[in-house]
């Protein structure tokens, strides 16, 4: 399905906090090992990038080192709390600006990357990128996409096409 869409060498950049609340809305689970299959059977991937925050918690370090096993490039840090003025506290770990980095000075590893995130903030990102010949997907859920990403974007692909794919059985 998704073979059509890319051009060349494919680079997967995962916004995990973006991904997980897409598929958490649609109410299923991701099987990251088949996310890997799938892009390496459907394209030339380069390497898929996951971004994510550092929890200090013993199923997510397990987690961490399956995705290390299987192949992901994880970049992490750690979950800052922030308490604003009526004492509640928010958890932020925000990787925008690392995503944008790496995409851009990576940009000659791939010809097609793909970005699973809805976030208005890369839209700069893609015109950017795609000023440079590069061909970028983006895969969201229809209530997290910004529609910024979807006119700046060479494709966009709601996440509930890829669920057959992609989806971890209980």
């Amino acid at each position: 399905m998704i073979r059509k869409y890319v051009r060349g060498r494919v680079c997967v950049f995962i916004d995990a906090a973006n991904l997980e609340n897409a598929i958490k809305d649609l109410d299923w689970w991701m099987d990251y090992r088949k996310l890997w299959d799938y892009f390496t059977q459907e394209t030339r991937l380069t390497s898929i990038r996951f971004y994510c925050p550092r929890f200090k918690d013993r199923r997510q370090d397990k987690f961490f080192v399956v995705l290390k096993h299987i192949g992901y490039k994880l970049i992490t840090k750690s979950l800052k709390i922030i308490t604003d003025k009526s004492e509640e506290y928010n958890r932020k770990a925000n990787f925008d600006v690392e995503i944008a980095l790496d995409a851009w000075t990576s940009k000659n590893d791939y010809d097609t990357l793909i970005l699973f995130s809805g976030d208005s903030d890369f839209d700069y990102l893609i015109k950017k990128l795609r000023q440079e010949n590069k061909r970028v997907m983006v895969i969201s859920s229809r209530y997290h996409i910004s529609h910024e990403l979807i006119k700046s974007s060479y494709k966009y692909i709601d996440l509930k096409k890829l669920r057959k794919f992609l989806e971890r059985k209980k």
